[in-house]
């Protein structure tokens, strides 16, 4: 029996194709739709000709557990009942979490935060998901809602965010506001220049490493983490960004007895689809 993991992203979609033990058998991503009837028939396309018994799903933004809907602002989707549409498209048995969440169950099964009782993840992509982990559990709220950590406010009145609100993290430390700091260049290229020591790249790439210690700062006040793992395609930049983050979080926490996080680099980087595969075994057994 196949299974299959799914990664919905703002910019692409990420496929991966695993057997009964979450073994990764392939993987390969598609441009994301921008309308979800679209997005759910190009995955049952990719998916027809390997056969998959079901299919699990990660998707931004706030899932309604209850009516398995879901609201992502970066993807200007609103009360999708992306579950269905899945369904319809593919014939299969098709379940839907947020991808924070997916990406925290990867994580604690096998990566940065296996056997940690005190966690969090930020996933830094087109804006920034992620996960807590308390007492060894992945946190939900009572209803369901997994936290939305881009969504903490690190700057008052700040830039206007996609939610509604201003002055959210995302738009200060995810992938895309490291496209704007860096004047439209992309975040490979600009981390490429700042490590081979040229000044104007490293000063941007400063700028967004102190902004995302801000709000890592703010969660080890509240959390106070074992661990704070960081993924999404800025966590490419590997110990170039830890480095630098635990350089900056030393200094922001100068004053005792606050102690900075340690981060470290997810196992999986950006595919997750062990976590929504995961998910999806275990709905599908029930």
């Amino acid at each position: 029996m196949f299974l299959s993991g799914i990664d919905i992203g703002g910019t692409s979609i990420k496929f991966g194709i695993f057997d009964e033990q979450l073994n990764l058998l392939q993987q390969w991503s598609r441009p994301t739709p921008k309308e979800p009837a679209e997005a759910a028939a190009l995955i049952a396309a990719q998916l027809e000709p390997y056969h998959v018994a079901a299919m699990g799903a990660g998707a931004p933004g706030t899932l309604n557990a209850a009516r398995e809907t879901i609201t992502a602002d970066n993807l200007a989707w609103v009360d999708v009942p992306l579950a269905a549409l899945l369904r319809r498209a593919s014939g299969l048995p098709a379940v839907v979490i947020n991808d924070g969440h997916a990406a925290m169950l990867a994580e604690m099964r096998s990566g940065a935060l296996q056997n940690v009782q005190t966690g969090i993840l930020l996933t830094l992509g087109t804006g920034i998901g992620g996960g807590i982990v308390i007492n060894g559990q992945c946190w939900r709220s009572p209803t369901g809602l997994a936290p939305e950590l881009g969504h903490i406010i690190t700057h008052s009145d700040g830039l206007p965010c996609p939610c509604g609100q201003c002055g959210c993290f995302e738009q200060y430390a995810s992938a895309t506001a490291l496209i704007r700091m860096a004047g439209g260049e992309s975040p490979a290229d600009l981390i490429a220049r700042a490590r081979s020591g040229n000044a104007a790249a490293q000063a941007v790439f400063a700028q967004y490493v102190h902004e995302l210690c801000t709000g890592i700062v703010s969660l080890n006040s509240i959390f106070a983490p074992e661990v704070v793992a960081l993924g999404g395609g800025i966590s490419e930049a590997g110990d170039f960004l830890l480095d630098a983050c635990h350089t900056t979080l030393a200094r922001l926490h100068a004053t005792p007895p606050a102690h900075p996080p340690p981060c470290r680099p997810p196992q999986h980087r950006r595919n997750h689809w062990r976590g929504d595969c995961k998910f999806e075994v275990r709905s599908y057994d029930a």
